[in-house]
């Protein structure tokens, strides 16, 4: 697909609402990354442009026993205007239980 073609599709594309960008974000960075999605931390708009999307998000990075074991990755993600994902980041990692540095 063209620059121009995906310009013009990203143009003609709803604008999607806060509840659906956190069911399709959330969703689409757990099928990327493969692992079990822990929370959802933060939604918001990006600063730079009211056509994009921010999230954070946690994830269970390993399962340990018992649960306080478990390590959990903070990610932020990117996401276009029609909830279609751009990139992403892991920020943090943490144990279960314990705040972030």
């Amino acid at each position: 697909m063209s620059e121009e073609q995906e310009s013009r599709e990203t143009e003609n594309s709803p604008t999607i609402v806060l509840e659906e960008m956190i069911a399709i974000g959330s969703q689409k960075l757990a099928n990327v990354i493969g692992l079990k999605l822990l929370a959802v931390v933060e939604v918001r708009r990006q600063e730079e442009s009211e056509s994009g999307w921010m999230m954070k998000l946690e994830f269970v990075e390993r399962e340990g026993i018992p649960n306080t074991m478990d390590l959990v990755g903070l990610y932020e993600a990117a996401f276009d205007q029609s909830g279609r994902l751009q990139n992403y980041t892991r920020l943090d990692m943490r144990k279960r239980g314990e705040s972030y540095n």
